[in-house]
């Protein structure tokens, strides 16, 4: 005699399928949101970093060429240059920048001139602003070139 075998069906339910595909989606949602919010607190952290980073290579070439080197921005439309000296004019560096950031000149203008000594042609500062509100600051001071950032 054959028994009876009860059917006994090992998936899940709808409901308990559907509960635990709306955890999932939930969890990955406050992920996403969580990476966009961290990138957009780190475009400007980034760009100090970079900018520094160009204003010592600056220096640095100014220093080992026995040339002038300029960083010429280019606030109105958003990035900034590098260019060696002299008879022939070489373009070193070409940055672009995000247009959320804002580069405030002030007393250094537009173009920081570099010697071949490493010196500066002129003390002054530079604001950076992201989403219109002031982040940085470089101050540059008179004698051998050097700067420094103030986080504001």
């Amino acid at each position: 005699m054959q028994e009876s075998k009860d059917k006994v069906n090992g998936g899940y339910t709808l409901l308990e399928s559907l509960l635990v595909l709306s955890i999932v989606s939930v969890i990955l949602t406050v992920t996403v949101l969580t990476l966009n919010s961290t990138k957009e607190t780190y475009t400007g952290e980034q760009f100090r970093e970079q900018l520094s980073n160009d204003l010592l290579f600056a220096q640095q070439y100014a220093l080992s060429s026995k040339t002038s080197v300029y960083i010429i921005f280019t606030p109105s439309e958003n990035y900034y240059r590098i260019r060696q000296g002299g008879f022939r004019v070489e373009e070193l560096v070409y940055r672009e920048y995000p247009s959320k950031i804002k580069i405030n000149t002030r007393t250094m203008g537009e173009r920081i001139t570099y010697h071949g000594n490493g010196s500066i042609t002129k003390s002054g500062a530079i604001a950076i602003y992201v989403d219109e509100i002031e982040q940085y600051r470089y101050v540059f001071t008179l004698g051998k070139g050097r700067f420094y950032v103030e986080k504001l």
